[in-house]
C-alpha cells in the first residue's frame, strides 16, 4: 500500500540548542546540585550533633521546632488579617448600601418611564398609519367583494 510518510520534523537550530544546554547547566543543575549539597551538610551536621553525647539535643530540637512552624504562623496570621478585614468592610457595606441601592432603583425606575414615554410616542405614528392602511384595505375588501364574486361566477 502506498502510505504517505509522515511529517519530518526539522533539526534544532545548533547555536539556540548550545545557549539552551548551557542555560539549564546554569539556571537549573547548578543550583540544584548546590543545594543537594548544603542540604547533606547540615542533615550531617544534625546527625552529628544529635549523637554527641555532650550536647543539649532539646535546645536544637525547639530551635528546629520554632523555624517549622513559624512559616505556619505567618500563614495563619496573614489569613487573619484577611478575614478580619473583610468582616469590618463587609459590616460597613451592610451600613450603607441599602440606600445606595434604593437610589440606584430609584434612578433606574425614572429612567425606564422616560423611555417608555419616548417609545410610545415614536411608536404612536406608526401605528395609526397602520391602523390607516388596514381600514382602507378592510374597506376595500368591503367594497370590491361583491364585483369580486360576480366576476368569479361569471367564468
Amino acid at each position: 500500500m502506498d502510505e504517505k510518510p509522515k511529517y519530518i520534523l526539522p533539526e534544532r537550530n545548533p547555536k539556540t540548542h548550545t545557549a539552551h544546554k548551557r542555560e539549564v547547566w546554569w539556571q537549573i543543575t547548578l543550583p540544584l546540585v548546590f543545594g543537594c549539597l548544603l542540604l547533606a551538610v547540615v542533615i550531617g551536621g544534625l546527625v552529628r550533633v544529635a549523637t554527641d553525647s555532650t550536647t543539649e539535643i532539646g535546645r536544637w530540637a525547639d530551635i528546629s521546632q520554632m523555624w517549622v512552624m513559624l512559616p505556619a504562623f505567618g500563614a495563619a496570621l496573614l489569613l487573619l488579617v484577611l478575614l478580619i478585614g473583610v468582616t469590618y468592610l463587609v459590616t460597613k457595606l451592610i451600613g450603607v448600601l441599602p440606600g445606595y441601592a434604593r437610589l440606584a432603583q430609584d434612578t433606574i425606575t425614572v429612567a425606564m418611564l422616560k423611555v417608555m414615554g419616548v417609545s410610545n410616542i415614536l411608536v404612536k405614528p406608526v401605528l395609526k398609519l397602520k391602523g390607516w392602511l388596514a381600514a382602507v384595505q378592510r374597506a376595500r375588501q368591503v367594497v370590491l367583494k361583491p364585483f369580486t364574486s360576480r366576476q368569479d361566477d361569471e367564468y
